[in-house]
């Protein structure tokens, strides 16, 4: 009997000490919540915690235990407070909320409005969803506010679905950002950068870890220690000064050999280095004491062909034009370059013009710029000897903005040059112009003609001319072709009136004097007298932007058809012999054709986004894949002549906010 008794006075004693969780919240719970004094709160608190877990012991997964644990850890009064066991036993109560019993209901509806009064009679399934915003909040509210790594991972390896984890991660971040910071290392820095790829203060991680790098190199003022942290650190702003220091001590080290190997050697591995003026200033001084040491006519005209410069005005100038293609060079695509070279008028905005070889192989290069900053835009004349080193130049011009687009040179070496002139740049516009200079240099005759601008120009063999272009029909305010021929002097024999409308781009002879012209949609013969011999329509999805004819006697259009582009050769007759189509990278019109040496052309334009497109096309009308330059601020072509072989000449327009002009030599 004593066992019996024994037995049931135990399970009495157990039943007492579990209690309903329901009662607990309605027992020490409220009473822990009404209470003022700390050790009240906490006495409570700890009494229902104990209560709860035994509760949990039994039943790992009572939804109101777990609840009551929730609430107990999350009171922010109480001193054993656990924000993490809080939302822990949350996610479990809410799992199991189906399992609350009326008497739990009961409870929780006097529970909820003791929070807030707003959640009186609200469905528990919208009062958990509340609670549970609160609960969390609280949590990452602690994270935050405590800065602590150690909060931080244990909340990411806990809750991994949170809705809070990218902020947690964005704290755990710039928590251990900040250890990085404060050891501020290069080791510390990667180490960081390493963990957290993706971390918003890797930007900044990157910068500070450069810095360092570059004063650690610096510090050692060494030139291994220099190209060591270029090569580590590529990206680093840093890369430009070091790449300028590396210069330097290279040109120091390579200075003192006197050697003109090593020199030259120092030139090609730093051709942007501050020191290049010095090097080349060196390496002609070398070069100058070899030729006198070898004391032979040879040396003395290799020493000349390197250095054909004697004024000092020349010198500055081509060390800059020199300077200005090496720096570009980089952003070119790797080709069969003869030269590069920028020339620049005392950095004025330099723009547009066209090129030409002359009979004796030198470069007659036209532009437009400004004689000072307040002076009119007149014509600007360089004269370049093969290798693009100028000669002289002069500025030729009227009394307002002058431009030049198109420059042609006779046999006898007479310089034809036709534009606009008496305009004023971007708000009136001028009137056609064409003027003549002699093989001295002196102008022969400067004219304005009918027109509104001349595009192109072709000469006939007794020096009369054919120019056309568009001109301004102020009775309905559109572009109306122009097509003039003027006679040796540059006065009107006569001019031609179109059906057709839109611009007349371009104008070719052949040996027997008959022109071929492009206009958009139509392209037409005429003889010297500019009778039609014969003329066709484009379809409408092409537009014929340029004609030349081809060393092998091919007439060669060229233009756009939809989005690609577009070339066809024709006979003397108009018979089409073939035409092809290309990707024309976005070329909104084919400015020029270029004949080469072996009956091949060049097409050439200026894409929509400024680059320069050039595309080479065999006899059998092949094209071959266009070739691409561009520079950071982009480039305009303005023009592009042949030289010997299948070499050419390309004049362009480097945009940037004082203009120049890029002129280089390639083989195709």
């Amino acid at each position: 009997m004593k066992n019996i008794y024994l037995v049931i006075f135990v399970l009495f004693t157990l039943s007492a000490s579990a209690q309903r969780a329901y009662k607990v919240m309605d027992g020490d719970v409220f009473k822990g919540m009404d209470a003022r004094d700390q050790d009240d709160i906490d006495d409570n608190m700890n009494k229902a915690r104990k209560q709860f877990l035994k509760v949990l012991s039994k039943e790992k997964d009572d939804a109101m235990a777990s609840l009551g644990l929730s609430i107990v850890y999350s009171y922010d009064t109480y001193s054993k407070r656990n924000y993490f066991e809080a939302w822990k036993y949350f996610q479990v109560a809410n799992k199991n909320q189906a399992q609350f019993s009326p008497d739990d209901l009961a409870t929780l509806n006097l529970y909820f409005p003791r929070v807030d009064k707003r959640r009186r009679n609200r469905p528990i399934n919208k009062n958990m969803e509340w609670y549970s915003s609160i609960v969390e909040e609280k949590l990452i509210k602690f994270v935050r506010e405590e800065n602590k790594l150690e909060y931080a991972n244990k909340f990411l390896a806990e809750f991994p679905e949170s809705k809070y984890v990218n902020n947690v991660e964005h704290i755990r971040n710039y928590i251990d950002y900040r250890t990085a910071e404060n050891t501020n290392t290069v080791e510390a820095y990667n180490a960081f950068i390493k963990k957290y790829p993706d971390a918003a203060q890797v930007k900044v991680a990157n910068k500070k870890r450069n810095a360092i790098a570059y004063k650690d190199a610096l510090s050692k003022n060494s030139l291994s220690a220099l190209k060591g942290f270029v090569a580590q650190y590529p990206e680093a702003e840093q890369v430009e000064d070091a790449k300028k220091l590396m210069g330097v001590l290279a040109f120091k080290d390579a200075a003192k050999t006197r050697s003109l190997e090593i020199i030259e050697q120092f030139m090609r591995e730093y051709p942007n280095s501050s020191k290049m003026p010095e090097a080349k200033v060196l390496t002609r001084q070398l070069l100058f004491e070899w030729a006198k040491s070898v004391n032979t006519i040879e040396a003395y005209n290799k020493f000349v062909a390197l250095y054909p410069e004697g004024e000092m005005y020349i010198d500055i100038f081509n060390l800059k034009a020199t300077a200005l293609g090496q720096k570009v060079l980089m952003d070119f695509p790797m080709e069969n370059y003869k030269f590069i070279k920028g020339y620049d008028n005392q950095n004025m905005n330099d723009f547009g013009g066209d090129v030409v070889v002359r009979p004796n192989g030198e470069i007659l290069l036209i532009a437009n710029t400004k004689a000072t900053k307040d002076a009119m835009y007149d014509a600007w004349f360089l004269e370049l000897n093969a290798e693009g080193t100028m000669i002289n130049n002069n500025i030729l011009g009227n009394k307002f903005d002058d431009q030049v687009n198109k420059v042609v040179i006779t046999p006898t070496n007479e310089v034809y040059v036709a534009g606009i002139t008496n305009a004023v740049i971007d708000s009136i516009t001028g009137k056609a112009w064409l003027f003549k200079m002699g093989d001295d240099g002196k102008n022969i005759y400067n004219n304005k003609l009918e027109g509104s601008e001349v595009k192109s120009l072709a000469l006939y063999p007794d020096g009369k001319a054919l120019l056309c272009g568009d001109a301004y029909n102020e009775a309905d305010s559109t572009m109306q072709p122009f097509l003039i021929r003027v006679n040796e002097g540059g006065r009107k024999l006569w001019s031609r009136n179109y059906s057709q409308g839109g611009t007349i781009y371009g104008v070719a002879l052949d040996a027997s004097n008959t022109a071929y012209v492009a206009n958009e949609t139509w392209y037409f013969a005429i003889d010297k007298s500019g009778y039609l011999k014969w003329d066709k329509i484009v379809d409408p999805a092409i537009k014929i932007t340029a004609v030349n004819i081809a060393n092998n006697g091919n007439i060669i259009f060229a233009g756009l058809k939809e989005m690609e582009g577009y070339v066809m050769a024709n006979d003397a007759s108009g018979n089409t012999l073939w035409e092809s189509t290309f990707d024309a990278k976005k070329l909104p019109i084919v400015e020029s054709i270029t004949p080469l040496g072996d009956n091949g052309v060049l097409l050439a334009g200026t894409s929509a986004d400024d680059k320069v497109i050039i595309a080479k096309v065999d006899a059998s009308g092949t094209v071959n894949e266009a070739k691409v330059f561009n520079l950071p601020g982009g480039l305009i072509l303005n023009g592009i002549t042949a030289a010997e072989a299948n070499f050419a000449i390309v004049s362009t327009t480097r945009l940037s906010p004082q203009q120049d002009i890029l002129v280089f030599k390639l083989g195709f």
